[in-house]
């Protein structure tokens, strides 16, 4: 009897949620380790290495209709080494196979990612993604599919074998992991601003926001940087801030939105914003809450704001754990009145559930709602905000004033009726660099709307995250159940470091500030390329397979590299640290020679080099906190985002060799690599800004 025989389904006792929604199979899974590698490497038997997520519902259609069929597992316990991977897990493994993917298709991945590795060097000979269980879609059946890889792996290995190495060369490459001859002029800023408002302007849908064509991707990063370019108070851009507002509105109004309960879902599957594929994701929440609650102050959107409130409210009642640190993510399906499963169920709506409102409540939902008009989803209605309120005024007859009450009431009628539904599966591991980024939207949100209970939240998750994931020195990428595992990878340093750095703006705390030189000191040691510039997405003692990413660009997340590039110069601006000074400008010469070529793909460089070469303006004040606060607002207000103002105390031993404490209260400012002499007064500040 083979050791293959004598493999069974391994994921019961998995980390990952996801992973135990397939430990039931009779498809015999095994985890990614060493020891299934290893085997597979004695067999000489192809890897089928399936790679998705919890919320996502294409895996789970895939599972339902070949992982749970017998016939099915007995093709795939017979051919092949079977590995099930958590892409939120292991987003570094995840990153290799789908560029490897995309090398091998010629066209861009997603999940489930179905991809079939030879045992010896790890390299994919086949990818795909969904596969059907029958002949549909222009596809084969996954099973005909899965004798006739078998059959090529055993036949053809000579082709596989040359195939592999080709690709490996081409991954390292494209990967960036191999360093490249770059030209020595420099590629200006407002190149890069010219090339990235260019194409925003060009694809700009004007009719609906966002960009022409359909799926309709929030794409956080380059609104973030739209939102920084257009509110430059040198450069005011008309036309691209008429852009960005018309977005705006369009996640705030539509159904990228949960108007009921607050937060954001993952896209929307049409043009108009109207319907989103349903999941609502941790890391899409953080970066729009601090885009909403940032560009709502500045152009006094009361409407955003009240986003930012209710989708902070949201987390704490659905996604905040014991420890303060929140939760990945929630389903797209969830189970609809007959007890089945159903993508939008809980989210969904039919006039017979309006029932328990009155005539006057029922006439304002069908027309603030849009429940008026047809159904928009499936026969049912995905809210959105259809008419403004003078409008819903003049079909209804209410006066104006009493309707903001009236929508509230119906709002809370509406959420108690759904909090009764069964909530789709909540994946309740708590990541690392999610929460960095969650930590980063609730800050921005307590520093723009002025709210202490927000604060106060951001600095409970900061405390959950340190007690969780901060061990012995090293951050650790994931959590649950009471164990932290998975050494951390460039986003979990880079997002939280950038949390820290925007916590110390409200108060410059002693542990906060250490946590953040740790965190920096791992950045640089175990991150940085010194010699060529950038980061590697693995840490230089972690498990590489094939290669060492390094990229500049964004996806749905930020730009890391980005991100730690910008903390290592701040943290050196402050510290006066200079010896990363080289190593800063190397790296955004060489980000900045690959955004010029697709500018609207590096949002995250654009803004960046912008900042970087204006330079940055720090003010450090020194004094009782209540001396200062005035001067600390002062210089907060308005929109300035190359501006960072640090409060300490004068009894800290901080910054001490830069700014030093004083007999009175003083202001020092260092702006574009220049430090003035100390200010003892707002209207020295005052004075000195103009």
């Amino acid at each position: 009897m083979t050791q293959q025989a004598n493999l069974k389904n391994d994921l019961k006792g998995a980390s990952s949620p996801y992973l135990q929604q397939h430990q039931d199979n009779p498809v015999h899974w095994q985890q990614w380790s060493a020891d299934t590698l290893e085997l597979a490497r004695q067999l000489d038997k192809p890897i089928l290495l399936s790679v998705g997520y919890s919320s996502c519902h294409w895996c789970h259609v895939m599972a339902h209709e070949s992982f749970e069929d017998e016939a099915t597992a007995e093709v795939m316990n017979d051919l092949f080494i079977n590995i099930k991977l958590d892409r939120e897990e292991r987003p570094d493994l995840d990153k290799t196979y789908q560029l490897a993917h995309q090398l091998l298709n010629r066209q861009a991945g997603g999940w489930p990612l179905t991809t079939f590795l030879d045992p010896q060097t790890l390299t994919p000979f086949f990818s795909g993604t969904y596969f059907p269980n029958r002949p549909k879609y222009g596809m084969p059946a996954f099973t005909d599919l899965l004798k006739n890889i078998a059959g090529v792996f055993t036949e053809k290995r000579q082709e596989i074998k040359q195939q592999n190495g080709q690709l490996q060369e081409a991954l390292q490459f494209v990967s960036g992991s191999v360093s490249r001859a770059e030209p020595s002029n420099q590629v200006t800023a407002n190149e890069l601003s010219n090339g990235f408002i260019n194409e925003v302007l060009q694809r700009a849908d004007k009719d609906f926001g966002g960009f022409k064509g359909a799926p309709k991707f929030p794409q956080a990063a380059i609104w973030q940087t739209v939102f920084e370019l257009s509110a430059d108070r040198d450069n005011q851009l008309e036309e691209l801030s008429d852009h960005l507002q018309n977005t705006l509105n369009a996640f705030a109004d539509y159904g990228l939105y949960d108007h009921l309960g607050g937060g954001f879902f993952r896209y929307c599957v049409d043009e108009g914003w109207d319907i989103p594929h349903f999941e609502k994701m941790l890391y899409d929440n953080g970066q729009l809450i601090k885009l909403m609650a940032e560009a709502g102050h500045y152009y006094a959107r009361g409407d955003w704001m009240q986003c930012v409130k209710q989708s902070v409210s949201w987390l704490s009642e659905q996604m905040q754990s014991e420890q303060a640190t929140y939760y990945s993510a929630l389903d797209a399906d969830s189970l609809n009145a007959d007890g089945h499963s159903e993508e939008g169920a809980y989210y969904a709506w039919s006039q017979a559930d309006l029932q328990s409102l009155n005539d006057e409540e029922r006439a304002v939902a069908n027309q603030y709602y849009g429940l008026a008009d047809k159904p928009n989803f499936e026969g049912q209605w995905h809210l959105v905000c259809r008419h403004s309120l003078q409008e819903v005024a003049e079909k209804t007859g209410i006066h104006p004033k009493q309707l903001p009450l009236l929508i509230e009431e119906v709002r809370q009628q509406l959420k108690h009726k759904r909090d009764q539904r069964p909530l789709p599966f909540l994946d309740d591991k708590q990541l690392t660099s999610w929460n960095g980024l969650l930590l980063q939207g609730l800050f921005s949100a307590a520093r723009q709307l002025g709210d202490q209970d927000i604060l106060q939240q951001a600095i409970s998750a900061q405390q959950g995250l340190q007690q969780t994931v901060w061990r012995d020195g090293q951050l650790m990428a994931c959590y649950r159940d009471g164990t932290a595992y998975q050494p951390g990878f460039l986003d979990d340093y880079a997002y939280l470091a950038k949390a820290l750095l925007m916590r110390l703006t409200f108060d410059f705390d002693k542990a906060s500030w250490q946590w953040l030189l740790q965190l920096c000191e791992a950045l640089w040691e175990k991150f940085a390329d010194q010699k060529n510039g950038g980061f590697y997405y693995t840490a230089s003692d972690a498990e590489t397979v094939i290669t060492r990413h390094k990229s500049w660009s964004d996806d749905a997340m930020p730009n890391s590299a980005c991100q730690a590039l910008e903390v290592l110069w701040l943290v050196s601006e402050l510290t006066g640290k200079l010896d990363w000074q080289d190593f800063i400008e190397k790296s955004l010469h060489s980000a900045g020679h690959e955004a010029i070529k697709a500018p609207l793909q590096y949002p995250s460089v654009v803004r960046l080099a912008r900042a970087f070469e204006q330079g940055s303006e720090i003010w450090v004040l020194r004094g009782d906190l209540h001396q200062t606060v005035a001067w600390q607002e002062y210089l907060t207000t308005g929109q300035y985002s190359e501006r960072w103002v640090f409060s300490v105390r004068p009894d800290e031993d901080l910054l001490e060799q830069k700014y030093p404490a004083q007999e009175m209260p003083v202001a020092y400012c260092c702006r574009n690599r220049q430090c003035f002499p100390a200010l003892a007064s707002i209207a020295a500040i005052k004075e000195f800004l103009n």
